[in-house]
């Protein structure tokens, strides 16, 4: 029976051993071949300018557009136009109902037909009285009444005269014109419906030409972007909202930044920007959501480094740095990123190889080889085998 177990720990002894030296070899080479080493893919420190940009959401808007709204309320007798259609300054788009318009108008002309006769017997009757006035046969106050009647008389007539004016604009404005040229939007009333003066908008013209991107700064960097254009003109990229951060190459648009507001919105807590674009690709239309970069210049003499070497730990960023031949921990802080780069300060050298991918087994200080470096055993194996 003890020869037995004896027997089965030998075994199991031999089999622990061929398994270690199994996942040994084929994690770090021959045995005795890489002393430990762990082959690690690494990258090196570039120092070059680093590009200083803002990423915003955005959206596109016409830089022109205006919204019809009626200045008279009425029923919409006709529409002339239809949506998508493109029109000419002047144009009638819809007609109201202009028949109340057109009846006030013949009453006002009545009442001041009336007012002028009312002012010309007043004026005959003054014209008489004022030589019996001078001569005494009539009072003063005789005569001061008939005056009044006659002043009073002469501003009915202007009265009458105004309501006439603003009956004939009622009329005028029963027919909806287009304020620019452009295009038609969406029409938001149909032929028989009540329109109300200055209620929802009937539609839209956009007129032809360059888009703007409507977006909001954050508050952090409006200081940044307020410096930058004060040292010059800031270019804008405009880029598809539809794709990754990954897949962002060559923009859609060129544009420029052309408005900052002085005060942060309170609705949504930023600062609101406008940007023109240079060109209108036929592929943008107002309204899109697009994806805004801002280009304030940039940081000369950055070290950057791919976003896959960054690390996070309790005491803060750090990168794996290899210094003779074994992994250092180096703490860096993040200055800027764009698409996949960082710009980072930390005490790194131009050239120095920071480790892109952490092997699990990896330890601080613990020793590495790069990848495609043959390990120092087997080096000298290979020069020992040459004749």
């Amino acid at each position: 029976m003890k020869t037995r177990i004896l027997l089965a720990v030998v075994v199991l002894a031999l089999v622990a051993g061929v398994v270690y030296r199994t996942q040994f070899e084929s994690a770090d080479g021959p045995a005795g071949g890489g002393g430990g080493a762990i082959e690690v893919k690494t990258v090196a420190v570039d120092v070059s300018d680093f590009p200083l940009v803002i990423e915003l959401p955005g959206t596109l808007e016409a830089a022109r557009q205006v919204d019809i709204l009626a200045q008279v309320g009425g029923s919409l007798i006709k529409q002339h136009v239809q949506e998508g259609d493109a029109v000419r300054a002047g144009q009638v788009l819809f007609t109201l109902d202009a028949r109340p318009a057109q009846a006030r108008m013949a009453q006002s002309q009545a009442a001041r037909a009336g007012a002028r006769a009312e002012t010309a017997e007043a004026e005959q009757k003054l014209e008489r009285l004022a030589p019996l006035m001078q001569s005494g046969y009539i009072s003063r106050q005789e005569y001061d009444e008939a005056r009044v009647a006659f002043e009073s008389a002469r501003a009915r007539v202007g009265t009458t005269t105004a309501e006439l004016e603003v009956a004939r604009l009622d009329a005028q404005y029963a027919q909806i014109r287009a304020p620019i040229d452009g295009r038609v939007g969406r029409i938001n009333v149909r032929a028989g419906a009540l329109v109300q003066a200055g209620g929802e908008a009937l539609t839209t013209i956009v007129a032809p030409g360059a888009l703007d991107v409507r977006a909001w700064l954050p508050e952090v960097d409006w200081a940044a972007v307020v410096a930058a254009r004060a040292a010059g003109k800031i270019a804008a990229e405009i880029h598809s909202d539809a794709l990754t951060q990954a897949d962002r190459g060559t923009p859609l648009a060129q544009g420029e930044l052309v408005f900052i507001d002085a005060q942060v919105d309170p609705a949504t807590g930023a600062v609101p920007i406008k940007v023109r674009m240079q060109d209108r690709p036929v592929a943008l239309l107002s309204g899109q959501g697009v994806h805004l970069r801002l280009l304030l210049g940039k940081a000369s003499g950055s070290k950057v480094l791919p976003e896959a070497t960054l690390q996070h730990g309790q005491q803060g960023t750090y990168v794996y740095v290899v210094r003779d031949g074994v992994a250092a921990v180096q703490p860096v802080t993040v200055k800027h990123r764009l698409d996949g780069m960082l710009a980072i300060e930390g005490e790194l050298a131009a050239g120095e190889r920071v480790l892109l991918e952490i092997p699990k087994r990896l330890k601080a200080g613990g020793k590495v080889r790069l990848e495609g470096e043959q390990p120092a055993g087997k080096q000298g194996a290979d020069k020992r085998a040459q004749p």
